[in-house]
């Protein structure tokens, strides 16, 4: 990742690889500048990054200093998310004098309470800020991925490491020291509960006169935030610009009642020991945030979202990937049509081997194979199952003795006709009977029985036709 933020005095970057929270920096910059112009603006940053910088650590992402964006810590009856959407929506032109179209903003819900209350903390940035820091980077051909406020970037860098464990339970304050403003946040855990930005920098707090005020007006910003009193802060943390005397962390230890701990971001990140005069950079400007937000650069807490610039970009990542996709298909159809072609070649070509052979067999072996359709037409007519004895021997072990069968008939189609006579009619509907469950014969029907007189007996003539499976 390589992480931006554009101050009045200075333009910073950091730049290297994360991974599960595993920081390396590879780089860090930082340019003074003589004016805010365009054209100065563009030129620092193109000293800093090229597109070869750009591909081995993309993505890229902003980071706006604290200064740069209103906070306020606001608190509205709602139900659910969408209600509490639509509430700071249209609270916002309550609180800066800006009007809707020219606002950008986020929130984040510190908590709920037990009335149906939510506690929020709204970050609101005026649109052209953004717009103006967009315009700069895609000029030079570069588009960054996410915008996120300097003071979370704080809070992350407070997180990591050998900070995460005492970090994550009490509340906290932190007082990070800029070339500019120092940005003054009270946090638990990874949330942010206030944030002031102090018109104070490194040069003001020289002054042991500027100290007392400073200290002061901290203490009323915590006052003023309501987030707790001042002995419910545990612990504060010092960062930013590094600084010869310890005036500052005393006057605080006495006025907050509260130890304070003075942190080098190179005890942190390990990495920026071998970053070229890293001391001269971290004497001059405080590049915690960056670090911070290094961790988690497309964290969605405390990051804004320009519209106008998400489609943008959404429009040139779909059509990188329309020609992409189009590459791939178009390769892959024709690489499966040189397969399939090759296959049907490759088929035709056996298959001409194979007739060829089986010819030059059909001729070697013409007699032999006249002896063997002789030998197959002798057992289809040799199976024994399908002979008319096999079912005159099984039919003789099921006739009834009172059952006369005077004529059989047994044909190609699989038939047995029988003509026949019996002493009754129960006898000869037994019969039938017997030969359906003898499962051999198939479905027996009675075709036709009718009454018969010879000499001074009475019988009953019948035919029955059987369906031999």
């Amino acid at each position: 990742m390589i992480v931006f933020e554009i101050g009045k005095k200075f333009v910073k970057a950091v730049w290297g690889t994360s991974i599960l929270r595993e920081v390396q920096i590879a780089g860090v910059a930082n340019r003074a500048l003589k004016s805010n112009a365009a054209e100065e603006l563009e030129k620092t940053v193109s000293s800093i990054v090229d597109e070869k910088l750009y591909k081995k650590y993309k993505p890229l992402i902003l980071s706006i200093p604290r200064n740069q964006t209103t906070l306020r810590n606001l608190k509205f009856p709602a139900k659910d998310k969408k209600e509490l959407d639509d509430i700071i929506s249209l609270h916002l032109t309550q609180e800066v004098p800006y009007a809707r179209e020219e606002i950008i903003h986020n929130y984040e819900l510190v908590k709920k309470d037990t009335a149906g209350f939510s506690n929020v903390i709204l970050g609101i940035m005026h649109r052209q800020t953004l717009v103006k820091q967009f315009s700069l980077f895609e000029k030079i051909g570069l588009y960054p991925d996410n915008i996120v406020l300097s003071t979370f970037g704080v809070m992350m860098f407070l997180m990591k490491g050998r900070f995460a464990n005492r970090a994550a339970s009490g509340i906290k304050a932190c007082v990070d020291i800029g070339d500019d403003f120092t940005d003054f946040f009270v946090f638990k855990g990874n949330q942010i509960l206030f944030s002031r930005s102090v018109a104070a920098n490194s040069e003001y707090l020289k002054n042991e006169a500027n100290i007392s005020k400073f200290v002061a007006e901290l203490r009323q910003a915590l006052i003023v935030s309501r987030v707790g009193k001042a002995q419910d802060v545990e612990k504060l943390y010092m960062t930013g610009i590094k600084r010869p005397d310890t005036m500052l962390e005393e006057s605080v230890e006495n006025l907050f009642k509260i130890k304070v701990e003075t942190i080098d971001p190179a005890d942190v990140i390990t990495a920026l020991k071998g970053i070229k005069n890293i001391d001269g950079i971290l004497t001059k400007t405080s590049i915690v945030p960056l670090l911070g937000i290094a961790v988690e650069p497309l964290t969605a807490k405390f990051n804004f979202v320009l519209p106008e610039a998400k489609l943008r970009r959404d429009a040139r990542q779909m059509t990188k990937n329309l020609f992409v996709t189009g590459g791939i298909i178009l390769y892959l159809i024709v690489v499966s049509l040189m397969f399939f072609v090759g296959k049907i070649l490759s088929k035709e070509a056996y298959l001409n081997k194979v007739e060829t052979e089986v010819k030059i067999l059909q001729q070697v072996n013409k007699r032999p194979l006249k002896d063997l359709a002789k030998v197959k037409t002798i057992q289809n007519f040799t199976k024994y199952q399908d002979s008319f004895p096999y079912y005159y021997y099984e039919l003789t072990k099921i006739v009834p003795k009172n059952i006369t069968i005077d004529r059989l008939t047994y044909n190609k189609k699989k038939e047995l006709a029988m003509v026949g006579k019996g002493t009754d009619m129960g006898e000869v509907f037994k019969f039938v009977r017997n030969l359906n469950s003898a499962k051999i014969f198939g479905e027996a029907e009675l075709r036709y029985s009718r009454k018969a007189s010879k000499g001074s007996g009475d019988f009953n003539e019948f035919n029955v036709s059987c369906r031999l499976k």
